[in-house]
């Protein structure tokens, strides 16, 4: 079902939520999962999801938003993150989690967030920047030091521009460490599932170790899963089946059990 909502700064944003199987608002309220597109500058729609799909029939709601940064709605709405990933775009998720629980049969305390690449970024920095709100996670490929992806990832550029600069001028650095979801890991409450190939050159796999790490360290229930020799993305079709199936027993356990 699509949905049309105010972000906190009252800018529109485009949603669409999937409803549990056999939903039933006497029988709620529900868990919810919340997805973050990669990209960033990509876009969520109608179409078919098979993960989707599965959370929804084993009785999660599933929320898709296409926060700032999202193309589709003109140059304005998607360079508005510029210099500043997370802030905007965060808002607009939130103000979408806000939204669904107002109007559907939530639960606000069993909600995770769950995404791929920008969405793995995304998941990061929400499970960290607002960890009151969220009961687990997983993140898949997402970056949470921009000053590490900086020299390790193979697209220097992108943070250049997204950044306005590079790690060794102390403005650029500066933004990039207050937008790096690392900073702020000593916050995060949410059991976190990372997710993550071997041979990423696009988010190397040392991105997924530092939090990791973090919040082991911090004493939050954690686990790595690293697929041999996957790129960026994970390819085949058991290692897709072995994800999903590992991604919802994760969500099962912290947001049923």
């Amino acid at each position: 079902e699509r949905l049309l909502y105010s972000s906190y700064d009252g800018t529109p944003v485009e949603a669409w939520i999937l409803y549990p199987f056999g939903y039933d608002p006497a029988e709620g309220p529900y868990p919810l999962i919340v997805h973050s597109h990669g990209g960033p500058h990509s876009a969520s729609g109608y179409g078919f999801s098979f993960k989707h799909q599965l959370f929804a029939a084993n009785g999660y709601f599933v929320l898709t938003t296409n926060f700032r940064s999202s193309t589709g709605y003109g140059d304005d709405f998607k360079w508005a993150t510029w210099g500043a990933w997370g802030d905007k775009d965060g808002e607009d998720v939130m103000a979408g989690i806000d939204y669904a629980v107002a109007n559907f049969s939530i639960d606000p305390d069993r909600i995770a967030s769950i995404g791929p690449s920008y969405g793995g970024f995304m998941t990061n920095w929400l499970i960290s920047r607002y960890p009151d709100r969220f009961a687990a996670a997983a993140a898949g490929a997402g970056i949470v030091n921009w000053v590490s992806d900086y020299g390790t990832a193979d697209i220097a550029r992108t943070k250049e521009t997204e950044f306005f600069g590079t790690p060794w001028d102390a403005e650029a650095r500066n933004r990039m460490i207050r937008q790096s979801p690392l900073t702020y890991a000593g916050d995060v409450k949410a059991p976190t599932l990372f997710v993550h190939g071997e041979l990423d050159q696009r988010v190397p796999y040392s991105e997924a170790e530092q939090m990791f790490v973090a919040l082991k360290k911090n004493g939050i229930p954690a686990r790595v899963i690293q697929y041999e020799g996957m790129a960026h993305g994970i390819r085949g079709h058991w290692n897709s089946v072995h994800r999903m199936m590992h991604e919802l027993r994760w969500f099962d356990r912290w947001l049923k059990e």
